[in-house]
């Protein structure tokens, strides 16, 4: 098992269940806990780590492998989809 450290608390099954309202807003706050029963470690809870933002690293790695966009090929295939005719799209609907 994974060597303790300040942020874990140590709590038995008995008090999760009784308060395991207090647990959760504590792992909210990043607390770590270890479930006891009979004094013997039996779980560890561990909140989860949401990344706010990807290392640049991995950006970098991502942009690596993508594909090289032609501007002048791009430009030609928008103005070949898009209507660009200014006419009023409702016209004639009666909307």
């Amino acid at each position: 098992m994974a060597p303790l450290d300040e942020r874990t608390k140590v709590i038995s099954v008995r008090q999760f269940v009784a308060d395991s309202g207090a647990v959760t807003r504590g792992l909210r706050q990043g607390s770590a806990y270890t479930l006891t029963l009979n004094g013997e470690p039996l779980a560890e809870i561990i909140p989860v780590r949401r990344r706010r933002a990807v290392p640049k690293e991995e950006v970098l790695a991502i942009f690596a492998t993508a594909p090289v966009v032609d501007p002048v090929e791009l430009r030609a295939d928008l103005e070949e989809a898009l209507d660009q005719s200014g006419r009023d799209p409702f016209e004639g609907t009666g909307l």
